[in-house]
């Protein structure tokens, strides 16, 4: 296998960031995932680098992975939480290590920020991806209600 690179996610990932996001929505069965609502996101993200961190798996100039996370801080739980809001492996590179290295990229920048703990959320029936957070050290703590707006 080809090294694999880990790297801060740039401008010119996002056409690949969003077809890792669209191969994800298949199975998800979401609406599909357009470039310039993701280059729209992440112009906002890059002037708030205190609250996002946006990183890619990349083998061979190819990105093959991406994970984002966002970093903020409550009032009961002062040393700061670090939430995966998304994490996508492509399917030919699932199961290398390349998934809990993005993690692990996660946990470090969350450290050297001074936070102390990370969380994630999935679909209750995603039990893969359950699977691998826990895999990963992850357990489950909470639950995790929502409200979608449509």
């Amino acid at each position: 296998m080809s090294e694999v690179i880990i790297r801060l996610c740039e401008r010119d990932d996002l056409s690949d960031v969003v077809k890792l996001m669209n191969e994800l929505r298949e199975v998800a069965q979401g609406d599909e995932i357009a470039f310039r609502d993701v280059n729209k996101i992440f112009t906002e993200m890059e002037q708030r680098p205190e609250l996002y961190l946006n990183v890619v798996a990349e083998i061979s100039g190819k990105v093959v992975g991406f994970i984002s996370a966002i970093f903020y801080r409550t009032v009961f739980h002062k040393g700061g939480t670090a939430l995966i809001n998304e994490l996508i492996i492509t399917q030919a590179e699932r199961g290398k290590g390349i998934g809990k290295r993005l993690v692990q990229m996660v946990q470090e920048e969350a450290l050297k920020r001074g936070f102390d703990e990370v969380e994630v959320g999935t679909e209750r029936a995603n039990e893969g991806a359950q699977g691998f957070y826990r895999r990963c050290g992850f357990n489950e703590e909470y639950v995790l209600l929502g409200m979608e707006f449509e």
